[in-house]
């Protein structure tokens, strides 16, 4: 039988039609009977190198390890042609696929921003060139030159987190200075330039339980942002003191639930970050089922699902934002 997964829209023929998206990009080898994706197709860049001055409590600069470094526009635009040209060299090798796209981040000074200046003209002198490329930043807290200077970069979209708990702000993040309103009035801004924003629900972050994620996707989506990102945050360094997330999956479905009741047509997406315990294709399967449009990384069971059940879906090479 052919699943429907429009549970909750009002607009029901239009969100049918929409095609599950299995996000697999190419900065991490992802491989089962279904799908292979091709090495080297996606970068994930920082312009700090592992360089980060919050310390977040789950990570500690392990996420940075795995990134590639390009802390100016110059080195960021030699970064990608060598990319370019050993995927060309690799597709007439090997057969695989081009390089697709990029997300662009990197580690946050004591205010929690990323120096986003120093790689602008290198962005737009990728997008004149290699206009097929499709670049995401990952950035912190921006003021008004900083979102209007990204704008005419040509930068594709704009991943940005948005966490409600006070408590979690200054204690996971070690942002000291910085509230709620202050991802909320960065989100203002992208928008008010006129670029795609993703927004980044990180669940469990206080304590491993819910708190203020349902207020948080409420208000992302008054916002008018173009898509949300869920993620289960876990513990990314031996390092770090932050407890993974426990939150149940029943929680999560509901919030998810929730998100899709708001709003039927804003793209929904379960991100990178999830939990890496042996069940998680029971989530993502409940997912599905819930209204979820874009998934990262799914479990090989979550696919059968999806072909057993004549699900219409695709895999694509690049970040699960889908912008």
């Amino acid at each position: 039988m052919t699943m429907t997964r429009n549970i909750h829209s009002n607009n029901k023929e239009s969100k049918d039609k929409k095609i599950l998206t299995f996000a697999v990009p190419g900065g991490k080898v992802y491989i089962n009977d279904y799908y292979t994706n091709s090495p080297g197709s996606f970068l994930n860049i920082s312009i700090t190198g592992q360089d980060c001055q919050l310390m977040c409590r789950h990570c500690r600069r392990e996420l940075l390890k795995g990134m590639s470094e390009a802390g100016d526009s110059k080195k960021l635009v030699e970064l990608v042609k060598k990319y370019i040209k050993r995927a060309r060299n690799n597709r007439e090798n090997t057969g695989n696929g081009p390089l697709k796209g990029m997300l662009i981040s990197g580690g946050f000074d004591a205010e929690g921003k990323l120096p986003v200046n120093n790689i602008l003209s290198g962005i737009s002198e990728l997008k004149s060139k290699y206009p097929f490329l499709t670049i995401y930043i990952h950035t912190g807290f921006l003021d008004e030159d900083e979102a209007a200077a990204l704008k005419r970069s040509g930068v594709d979209a704009v991943l940005v987190n948005l966490i409600g708990s006070q408590k979690a702000i200054r204690e996971v993040y070690n942002l000291r200075d910085r509230t709620y309103n202050d991802y909320l009035d960065t989100i203002k801004l992208l928008k008010v330039h006129g670029l795609k924003v993703s927004p980044h629900i990180i669940i469990g972050l206080e304590d491993g339980k819910l708190s203020d994620e349902f207020r948080t996707v409420k208000d992302a989506l008054a916002l008018g942002v173009d898509s949300l990102v869920f993620i289960v945050l876990k513990k990314a360094s031996r390092t770090a003191d932050f407890i993974s997330s426990k939150v149940p999956h029943d929680e999560i479905i509901g919030l998810v639930k929730y998100a899709r009741e708001l709003s039927p047509d804003v793209l929904l997406s379960f991100g990178c970050a999830k939990p890496p315990d042996s069940s998680r294709h029971l989530l993502e399967i409940e997912l599905i089922k819930a209204g979820i449009d874009s998934m990262a990384f799914p479990a090989e069971e979550t696919v059968r699902f999806a072909v057993e059940n004549k699900i219409a879906h695709t895999f694509v090479e690049k970040c699960c934002a889908i912008l």
